[in-house]
This record gives C-alpha cells, structure tokens and sequence, in this order.
C-alpha cells in the first residue's frame, strides 16, 4: 500500500491510540459505512440513519469534513439524518474524493462519522505542526472569552500538543487544539501532515 494512503489512514479516528482518542472534545457518537458510487457516495444501509437526531451532529467523511466547501453540514436535533447526509454525501469536496481513495485502494470500509455539534464562538483554537522531536505552532483562531487567557495559556497548550504526538507514529502531523473559556484543553483532531511529494503522489495514484 502506498505510504501517503497509510498516513491518511493512520489518522481515522478508531485507528488512533486510546490515549488520543479520550484527548478530543467530540470524538463520533457513532459511524455508519458509505459506498462510492462514481464521483459521489451513499449509505450503505440508508435505513439505518431514517430517523430524526436526538441531537445536533456534525459529519465527517472519513477524515474529512465538508469545511472546505462552506458548510459544517449541521444535522440539528430533530432533524431527519438521512435527509441530510443523502445530499451530503452526493456533494463530496475535492480533497474528500482524493482523500476516500485511500480507503477504497487498500479495501479498508469507509466511514460518515458523526460527532456532537459544539458551538465554537467561545473556544479558541491553536495548531500545530508536530512530529517526535519538534512542534512548531502555525495558527492561532481567538475567540469569545477564551481569547483573553489564551496567550498565558500557551505554555500548557504546547506541552499539550508534544504529549498528543507522542502517541502517533513518528512522522509529523497537524495538531488542531481547542482553549476552552474554562481553560480546560482539548484535541479537535489530527491531521496528516502530508508533504508537496505526498499530495503528489496522493493525485497521480487518482
């Protein structure tokens, strides 16, 4: 298997160790498998989710959102979920079909998690770029009351980040780290971190 299809796979939420899975601030309440169908994707089992949400959700498709499209995507409480992943799932993004290869190559089950909806107006977020023996910030999001304590915060963030890729293989990631306005921090998730030659070679193996 392709080591860039590894690295992408390695990132899933299932796959990463138990002590980076109790570190993120909405790990999926539950994850149901999807089949590409050409460009796009469905459900596999569609009756399944042809029920309302006992609360708000968030998808993610594998390890991709529908972000980068403009939209989260909300399920909200209430809602049918399959009204809303149907069309979800047959508007993919770019990197979300680049990415899903990965899955469909090395004949591994693609998956639509969904994680609670946590609204973001009052948690600030820092990223990394991480790997064993550096981790380097490379954003900082201020938001809400979080903000004001933020920069004091920083210390404690960072040694955050070095425990969390202690954990991963040894090779770097993207680190998305959430400051809460309690002051409590949390991992949002865990991003390859994929180099000019991996998303090289992510697009010729496409």
């Amino acid at each position: 298997m392709a080591q860039v299809y590894e690295k992408l796979l390695a990132v899933e939420f299932y796959r990463l160790p138990e002590h980076v899975q109790k570190a993120h601030l909405a790990p999926p309440l539950f994850s149901v498998p999807v089949k590409q169908d050409g460009d796009t994707f469905h459900l596999s089992k569609p009756s399944e989710l042809d029920h309302p949400a006992d609360q708000a959700l968030i998808p993610k498709l594998g390890i991709k959102s529908w972000r980068d499209s403009g939209v989260l995507g909300v399920i909200y409480e209430g809602v049918n979920i399959r009204s809303i992943l149907d069309p979800l799932l047959s508007a993919p993004t770019k990197a979300q079909q680049l990415m899903a290869h990965a899955w469909i190559e090395s004949n591994t089950p693609l998956r639509v998690h969904l994680m609670p909806y946590v609204d973001f107006s009052e948690v600030s977020e820092v990223r990394f770029l991480a790997n064993r023996n550096s981790c380097q910030r490379i954003s900082i999001c201020l938001r809400g009351q979080s903000a004001k304590n933020l920069e004091a915060a920083l210390p404690k963030i960072t040694a955050f980040a070095v425990d969390i890729i202690q954990h991963l293989p040894d090779r770097s990631h993207i680190l998305e780290l959430a400051y809460l306005s309690t002051g409590e921090i949390r991992l949002v998730e865990v991003n390859p971190g994929l180099t000019p030659q991996d998303i090289a070679e992510l697009q010729r193996l496409n």
